[in-house]
């Protein structure tokens, strides 16, 4: 009733926004329903004027045209891998120059290297001239691609798209790691957080991500650099992550202490790269990669020796470094097929790798979760019985009176202990005594089910609440045990044995603030119900005659 005037409201709202969708409709299915944006262009692309002249040490590609001359098709031209300095291509009086570190040079045409295109004149002679710093990394080196436009152009997007998916997915593992941080606190996913972001960080430099749309960073030559430092730290911390998460149990103390030996080599290594001379980088750049692919070797005999011993861990990191192991057979092998696709090989075997870990890293959360609340259960669970221990009472006693005095529903406690229960250790011994417990539970959980809650309180004491039931239902209830009882000792084969009890209850009441004075109107109850000569149920503040 209180909401009715709202409804013709409601109602009216309703109608109103389903004309607005008719109308929106109408109008986008009319011919003339199209937007234009954006003003007409008043001039063209500017070209940045070329830094270099022809420069001793700079290498000079001359692409030569087929017999009998050039076609006098256009033909693109597209110079990738080239971490340093300024990009020429120049046939007769059209010249072209980029920097890709910086992509406002470069033509928009092209989007993973520094490429035009260029029209030579039927039956033409002159050869295209490439020039282009020369790598100072021996195993990254430079690609030119020569070829008709759109074939050209649509490899070139597909390079394009595959490294912005790479560095996309790896910045999506960054967040998706520190936001599991927040909210479990596992230092791991930080860690890989870290990892990660200097992973993508890499990625964006080998890609030249990174000048897109302009230079995020003034690095300049640092860049070089980094693209050689990176790696080193990057296999630091993979090789020390899977040391620590695939390491075979007897051998994983002394394969711990080598992955954070190595660790610190790795670091060691990348403060080398970004220091020393510029002779020595190739040196360095050499011995890092080499040096990753024969961890990542290392890493997958590892992986094998603990699948052998049937240990967990071991699928994962060989899963793990199977594609750079890949990349390394490739780079032996068959390294002028790699080096037209190296890059993108190595994004993606990041992204897996990558990938692996945050599964790995999941999984790992989820073992320790299940195994925090198996300790959770065990720690507020009675060996003996099976039922809840008094930590576990007291806490869920807490939380039922809480709810029933915001809600003004009832509850009732009720405190249970056997009678003679040492005279029964005394006669039968400690084993049948424990049987009695065990039975006695067996019947509380029968008995008292749903929203009901038995635990035992320690020795021979058990609790019992009930919520929703006042302290005369519970009386009752617990009364309703004592046929029950009286068949333990048949159960157990002793028929001279006679099971009772004495029981204390109490309801709830809306000064218990504290669960102390509940527990102690049930308990004074229950030693009530003692004096007055056992097997019976005492209401709390129930006169005894």
């Amino acid at each position: 009733m209180t909401f009715a005037p709202v409804q013709p409201v409601f109602r009216w709202w309703c109608l109103w926004l389903f004309l607005l969708g008719l109308t929106a409709c109408t109008r986008t299915s009319a011919p003339e329903a199209y937007v234009v944006t954006g003003p007409p262009a008043t001039r063209g692309e500017a070209q940045p004027p070329c830094l270099h002249a022809q420069l001793p040490g700079r290498q000079r590609v001359l692409l030569s045209p087929p017999a009998g001359g050039w076609s006098g098709a256009p033909q693109a031209v597209v110079v990738m891998n080239a971490f340093r300095g300024e990009v020429k291509i120049r046939h007769g009086a059209r010249e072209r120059c980029g920097v890709l570190q910086d992509a406002r040079t470069l033509d928009s045409r092209f989007l993973s290297g520094m490429g035009t295109v260029l029209v030579p004149d039927k039956g033409n002679q002159r050869p295209i001239e490439v020039e282009f710093e020369p790598s100072p990394m021996p195993l990254w080196r430079p690609l030119v691609r020569l070829g008709e436009p759109a074939s050209v152009q649509r490899q070139d997007t597909l390079r394009f798209a595959l490294r912005v998916a790479s560095v996309a997915v790896m910045l999506a593992l960054v967040v998706s790691a520190l936001l599991t941080f927040m909210s479990t606190r596992e230092r791991a996913f930080l860690s890989y957080a870290l990892g990660a972001s200097l992973f993508a960080l890499w990625m964006a430099l080998l890609s030249g991500l990174w000048a897109y749309p302009r230079p995020w960073f003034a690095l300049g030559e640092l860049s070089l650099r980094l693209v050689g430092a990176l790696p080193a730290v990057l296999s630091a911390l993979t090789v020390r992550m899977l040391a620590y998460h695939a390491a075979p149990r007897a051998l994983a103390g002394r394969v711990r202490r080598g992955a954070d030996w190595l660790a610190l080599c790795g670091l060691g290594l990348a403060a080398m790269i970004v220091l020393v001379p510029e002779h020595w980088l190739a040196v360095a750049s050499l011995g890092s990669e080499l040096g990753f692919y024969l961890l990542c070797l290392a890493m997958a005999g590892m992986a094998l020796v603990t699948m052998w011993r049937g240990e967990p861990g071991g699928a994962t990191a060989l899963t793990c470094v199977a594609p750079f192991l890949g990349v390394g057979l490739m780079e032996v092998a068959m390294p002028e097929r790699l080096a037209s696709w190296k890059v993108e090989a190595m994004l993606l075997s990041g992204c897996w790798l990558a990938l692996t870990a945050s599964m790995a890293l999941t999984l790992r959360l989820g073992s320790l979760r299940r195994q925090r609340d198996e300790m959770r259960v065990l720690a507020q669970t009675d060996a003996l019985t099976g039922l809840p221990n008094r930590r576990a009472a007291l806490e869920q006693l807490s939380a039922i009176s809480v709810s029933a005095r915001r809600s003004g529903q009832p509850a009732a406690v009720g405190f249970l202990d056997i009678d003679h229960f040492k005279d029964i250790n005394d006669v039968h011994g400690h084993e049948v005594g424990d049987q009695v417990l065990r039975a006695f539970a067996r019947i509380l959980r029968s008995t008292f089910r749903g929203a009901d809650y038995v635990a035992r309180m320690g020795g021979e004491e058990f609790l019992v609440v009930l919520p929703g039931a006042s302290p005369e239902q519970a009386k009752a209830r617990i009364e309703s045990l004592s046929p029950l009882l009286a068949t333990i000792g048949h159960t157990l084969r002793l028929p001279e044995l006679r099971v009772t009890l004495s029981a204390g209850v109490t309801g709830v009441e809306a000064d218990d603030v504290e669960i102390g004075p509940l527990l102690q109107r049930a308990d004074a109850a229950m030693y009530a119900a003692k004096r007055a000569g056992r097997e019976r149920v005492v209401l709390s503040g129930q006169p005894q005659g």
